[in-house]
């Protein structure tokens, strides 16, 4: 026998009342005899034995009522059912916890699973009765879910509205949500029914999640199973933008991964590219059972901006994974600061970067403001793309300072040292405050150009080289025409310094160092003639003009999350955090979204987008970024896991006993077989009013007959 209410046994020792009461009228008496009342001792002994008699029936009777009236209020239960207690069923508390993951919409010989999930969850509330309590929980939502509630045909309401999601399933946090929900309950049966398809990928434990204890031995659990074998499904489960850098009327590379997760080898599948809602490339591919297979594109934009897109496999039964979405940036005008402005060397900077200058309609890739060096210190940074410094000697120590802030927040540098020579400050100030390693002293003359050197190894890996030469074979160097180095700096490369060209001599001409989130490039001369002839070799102007958009390239490409998951954007100090922010989805739908100001920026809080597609975080007309959202690769596994990864699933959850019903079982029936309980409290009443009858009946005292 088990007590629903234990705290309440306590009260039992008002039982004892009764029996002090009764000691208390025990108390002797002085007895003085009469010599007259002798004869009658003998008669007054048989009615003082018949008085006790019922003194004690009563002290009995007074008691049991209040030990069944406790009783009643502890709620004693059995753990099984007699037929001679009709009526008497424990009342129940019940979690029904349904898997509504998009693996849910496959079918079987009895239909679409998510079909039969309803079917089965209507069934179970079917079985309740009166006083009963139920709560739904789904796996992709299990924060979501409601309290116990009586009103079971809210639950029936609740049950016939569920629908498939995008989401990737938590069993864990499920069955956690769940226990949450029983432990507050005080119903004597505590059941857990659990309708899933099975998927292997479910069954799965986090590296970092310890063994939980999450029910006591009274809950029972129920596994529901639907779905009948492994289902074979292919998927677009990866798909990258491979370029660096993003020009206007450049191609972009795109790379997708296809998996094969069926018993059969994919043969001249097509899988197409669609870049703003148009079809822009396609190919057919073969996958192995049970393999993946990369497929890659090259495709040409037609617009600036945000450009969406997606990767689109060709239909098989389960097409919602077959589509997997991307998205990136083209800018179409870079704002470019440069300074200190006025010498030879800002005039060829400014000339590379804006050569149509003097044609007003031609379009430009730059606007370019050129400021002199009272004018840097009062810069807002924030309105740059990229910052060009033409050395050191005029930069104040506060602007370096507010410089490398900037960087460090996501900011973009390039670096040349001072036309003049003089690069003491340009070595040991600014290189160090922006994260470089110092330059070992320069090497040549200003005034003599009959000694240089030229370029030594040149990283042609580097995102900057990116087609931009033209070569015979694969593994064929493309030939570079070597500028002569009169004069530089000694710069080196390190761990946080990447090498991207070198010299002869051994030194570096041009470092790429990546500073906290913002980036920096610094060249081994200036851009002035006295330095190299630099400036008048065909390298310089592509060169400059694809380092400006790989600069700039900072968020370029959508960034990445699942369905249902949350992030955060960072946006730049350049925003007021009073303008009106919005979270625009593929369904056209917009959410409000207030940020947080920290000192790195505006925060914007992402949370649990439902579909996948692209989203763009809106200022008005203005996007500022874009988030491509897609469903979890490893809900595209339909393979089932086995009773053995079931169980160890189980016990690293403290369920040691799953009862797992058949598939196609019927519901009804299967679970009236393992329910059990009853309560035995209104017999416990009833016994309380029963001898409280008893004790009126034998306390009533009989009036004398008269004589």
């Amino acid at each position: 026998m088990t007590f629903l209410n234990p705290l309440y046994l306590i009260a039992l020792a008002a039982a004892a009342i009764p029996i002090i009461l009764h000691l208390l009228n025990l108390r002797k008496t002085r007895v003085i005899e009469f010599s007259t009342l002798t004869f009658l001792k003998e008669l007054q002994r048989s009615k003082i034995r018949k008085l006790k008699l019922k003194q004690w029936l009563l002290l009995a009777l007074r008691t049991l009522i209040i030990i069944f009236v406790v009783l009643a209020f502890t709620r004693p239960a059995l753990r099984s059912g007699f037929g001679f207690l009709p009526g008497t069923a424990a009342r129940s508390s019940v979690v029904i916890v349904i898997d509504n993951s998009f693996s849910m919409l496959g079918s079987d010989e009895h239909g679409q699973l998510l079909k039969q999930a309803r079917q089965k969850a209507s069934e179970l509330v079917d079985l309740l009765q009166a006083g009963d309590d139920a709560a739904l929980i789904l796996t992709t939502a299990p924060e979501r879910a409601n309290e116990l509630t009586a009103a079971l045909n809210a639950i029936r309401t609740e049950i016939d509205g569920v629908q498939v999601s995008y989401a990737h399933g938590n069993y864990r946090q499920a069955f956690t949500a769940a226990s949450a929900l029983l432990s507050g309950s005080s119903n004597f049966n505590k059941e857990v029914y659990f309708i899933t398809d099975r998927q292997r990928t479910q069954f799965t434990f986090d590296d970092g999640n310890s063994p939980q204890q999450l029910f006591d031995a009274n809950v029972k659990v129920y596994m529901l199973p639907v779905g009948d074998g492994d289902k074979g499904n292919t998927a677009v489960t990866a798909v990258e933008v491979k370029n660096s850098i993003f020009e206007t009327g450049k191609p972009v590379d795109i790379a997708a991964t296809v998996r094969n997760a069926s018993e059969t080898p994919l043969a001249n599948a097509i899988v197409s590219v669609f870049l703003d809602g148009e079809r822009v490339a396609q190919k057919t591919i073969d996958a192995a059972a049970g393999g993946t297979q990369q497929v890659e594109f090259t495709v040409l934009p037609k617009q600036s901006g945000w450009v969406p897109g997606f990767v689109e496999l060709e239909d098989d039964g389960l097409p919602e994974d077959n589509r997997r979405y991307f998205g990136f940036h083209i800018p179409q005008t870079l704002n470019i600061l440069l300074g200190p402005a006025g010498g030879q060397d800002s005039r060829l900077i400014g000339l590379a970067l804006n050569p149509a200058a003097a044609d007003p309609e031609a379009v430009k890739s730059f606007t370019v403001d050129a400021l002199a060096s009272g004018q840097l210190l009062s810069a807002n940074l924030s309105r740059y793309d990229v910052v060009v410094l033409l050395g050191a000697q005029a930069l104040s120590d506060a602007f370096m300072q507010r410089l490398s802030a900037w960087v460090r927040d996501g900011g973009s540098v390039m670096l040349f040292p001072d036309a003049n020579g003089s690069v003491d400050a340009w070595n040991n100030t600014l290189l160090p405050h922006l994260g470089l390693p110092a330059g070992n002293g320069v090497t040549g003359s200003l005034t003599d150009d009959g000694a240089f050197v030229g370029f030594g190894k040149i990283d042609f890996d580097h995102p900057l080289f990116a087609g931009m030469f033209e070569s015979t074979t694969p593994e064929a160097q493309p030939e570079v025409e070597s500028p002569r180095l009169f004069y530089s700096v000694r710069l080196r490369g390190d761990e946080n310094a990447r090498e991207v060209i070198g010299t002869r001599a051994g030194d570096a001409f041009l470092l790429d160092a990546k500073v906290e989130k913002g980036r920096v490039l610094a060249f081994a001369v200036s851009p002035d003639l006295r330095w190299s002839d630099f400036p008048f070799k065909g390298l310089f102007l592509p060169l400059l003009n694809r380092a400006m958009f790989y600069l700039a390239a900072r968020e370029d490409n959508a960034m990445d999350l699942l369905v249902g998951a949350n992030t955060e954007v960072t946006v730049s100090n350049a925003l007021a955090g009073d303008q009106l922010f919005e979270l625009r989805g593929p369904d056209d739908s917009m959410q409000r979204i207030v940020p947080k100001a920290l000192p790195s920026g505006l925060v914007f809080p992402i949370e649990s987008p439902a579909l996948p597609g692209l989203y763009t975080l809106n200022s008005g007309k203005d996007v500022l970024r874009a988030i491509a959202v897609n469903t979890d690769p490893a809900e595209s596994d339909l393979a089932r896991a086995d009773e053995q990864t079931r169980r160890d699933f189980f016990a690293r959850l403290g369920i040691t006993r799953v009862a797992e019903l058949a598939h196609g079982a019927n519901v009804q029936e299967a679970v009236t077989q393992f329910r059990y309980g009853v309560e035995l409290w209104k017999y416990m009443l009833a016994l309380a009013i029963l001898c409280a009858i008893l004790e009126m009946l034998v306390a009533r005292d009989r009036k004398p007959r008269e004589i």
